[in-house]
């Protein structure tokens, strides 16, 4: 059974989050997730994560004590749980740095945590969402414009690997930047499922594959700052 912890930004939020995981259907061996640890407080938690090793980290953007990027900034990167973000706004500012910071992905909490279990699960399965904001971000932070929607819309634009920039072999394939087109153009991930011929689940992990890349991109840009990231061993 996979494990979280929750960071959450108070007691309320926390609670309503483990009343979510604790009332998952039995039946439903996939959904079971086992809660290793809670807190509303940033630096009260690292050193309880560290030893807990959870596989997920739930956190919100925002803490009592700090944000998400603090968080971020001070995960060892190995062993290191997957970070799904937690927000009430998909059109909050931090969700793109936390996302392109090394979160891999996030769940907008309409209240009373309903959909948390499912989202720590596409979480942990490596599937991710993405709003048509973060779309037009990631295009104008990766330098690359749309594609031609009659294009994207084509279900041949699903298998086309060449890269987006000529010559770029590591960078983004033309099947991810029609994908972010589509997305950027409002579309739902099961409307572009059906339009592409995939599973649904197929687009949510590739979608979580442009987070990845991404991430990369801007890590290369980034000056490495004297001795890394804070090891959460120490």
């Amino acid at each position: 059974m996979p494990s979280v912890f929750l960071l959450r930004r108070n007691r309320p939020a926390l609670l309503s989050a483990q009343r979510a995981l604790f009332g998952a259907p039995e039946q439903d061996r996939a959904m079971r997730w086992t809660c290793v640890g809670a807190s509303d407080r940033l630096y009260e938690a690292l050193p309880r994560i560290a030893e807990l090793a959870p596989d997920v980290l739930a956190c919100d953007l925002r803490l009592a004590d700090g944000h998400v990027l603090a968080l971020l900034q001070r995960l060892s990167t190995r062993p290191r749980p997957r970070l799904l973000l937690l927000s009430s706004l998909v059109d909050d500012p931090l969700l793109f740095e936390a996302l392109a910071a090394g979160a891999q992905g996030y769940w907008v909490d309409a209240g009373a945590s309903a959909g948390l279990v499912e989202a720590l699960t596409a979480c942990q399965g490596g599937q991710a969402p993405m709003s048509p904001a973060l779309a037009r971000q990631t295009l104008e932070t990766l330098g690359l414009p749309r594609s031609e929607l009659l294009l994207a819309h084509n279900v041949a634009a699903s298998q086309d690997l060449a890269p987006a920039v000529p010559g770029d072999i590591k960078g983004l394939a033309r099947c991810e930047q029609h994908l972010l087109t589509l997305v950027a153009q409002g579309l739902l991930i099961e409307e572009i499922a059906q339009r592409w011929q995939l599973q649904v689940s197929e687009i949510a992990r590739r979608l979580a594959d442009i987070y990845t890349l991404l991430q990369r991109r801007l890590a290369l840009r980034r000056p490495q700052a004297a001795g890394g990231a804070v090891s959460m061993k120490l």
